[in-house]
């Protein structure tokens, strides 16, 4: 019998997930503010180039835990009803990593005077899955084991989503992946990707001249999985910095701050802290975000956008 280093343990608990069909994709704190990661219907509705930089380092100080990278950029085109976006993303998870390029588009359609919106996203894109289980710290490198379960893949897939959105509120659905794709797993068994359906929302209240305060959730529904749901409050002041707290169920519990240097640029930081038995192994998650909003130069500068 093999002795299975942390790296393998944590591989063979996320192979698992992949067999019962659970959550698969990554977990994103300021999920509120970039929006563009699960939902094609989102890209466009900053009415400029917007370019977010997002780094996730999940579970500190646990050998082969989760980081994430991610790249994003939207834009409106000339047609203003018309919205094209590009998600990067690189996934590492022990001797799991994950490379996957998506690229969006949208339309837009004005409701009223007020230039709230309804759109219409659709997304098509790949992963390249690469499971190396010969990086892992075994006895006997002989195992077929090893051998039947290092494979590279790359998966395509298509996703769909709406949003509806205004000044001070944000409402949408989506499926950012639709396709079931087959990926090999542990001992000869298959694994598919599942289904993943989000349910996003907040809304803005102007609570006065220098605060405005800003409830938002995610809901995740996958099949035999329960149902995850991220709930963040935030306080907005003086049209500067956020400062929110946020509760993730039965999993995390964290806070996060985001500074607006200009009415475009910004820079974020969240930290979440594992309400599981995972918290006496590790000490905490933390994120980091940077956007930028790239807008004409005859254009007013805009006061920084809620969502």
């Amino acid at each position: 019998m093999k002795k299975i280093s942390k790296y393998s343990l944590i591989a063979v608990l996320f192979i698992s997930a992949l067999n019962t069909k659970a959550q698969q994709e990554t977990q994103n704190s300021f999920y509120m503010f970039n929006a563009s990661l699960i939902n094609p219907a989102y890209a466009g509705s900053r009415d400029a180039l917007s370019i977010i930089a997002d780094a996730r380092m999940q579970w500190v100080n646990w050998d082969g835990a989760p980081k994430t990278n991610c790249f994003t950029l939207h834009t409106p085109l000339m047609i203003e009803s018309v919205g094209l976006g590009l998600n990067v993303l690189n996934d590492q998870l022990g001797s799991i990593s994950r490379n996957a390029v998506f690229a969006d588009f949208s339309y837009r359609i004005k409701l009223n005077k007020d230039n709230d919106r309804l759109a219409f996203g659709l997304r098509a894109g790949a992963d390249i899955v690469n499971n190396n289980f010969k990086s892992l710290e075994v006895n006997d490198n002989t195992d077929p084991v090893i051998d039947q379960n290092s494979f590279t893949k790359v998966l395509f897939n298509t996703g769909a989503g709406v949003y509806l959105y205004g000044k001070r509120y944000y409402f949408g659905l989506t499926a950012p992946k639709v396709i079931p794709n087959q990926v090999s797993a542990v001992a000869n068994t298959k694994s598919l990707e599942a289904l993943h359906l989000y349910a996003i929302g907040g809304y803005v209240f102007k609570l006065n001249s220098l605060w405005d305060l800003k409830p938002s959730t995610t809901i995740r529904f996958t099949a035999n999985a329960p149902i995850s749901a991220d709930i963040n409050l935030s306080a907005f002041f003086n049209q500067k910095i956020w400062f929110g707290l946020m509760y993730r169920h039965g999993s995390a519990a964290g806070a996060n701050i985001i500074y607006h240097f200009t009415p475009n640029i910004r820079l974020g930081y969240a930290y979440d802290y594992s309400l599981t038995n995972m918290n006496r192994y590790n000490s905490g998650t933390h994120e980091v975000i940077i956007g930028f909003d790239l807008v004409k130069k005859q254009e007013p500068v805009k006061s920084p956008r809620y969502f």
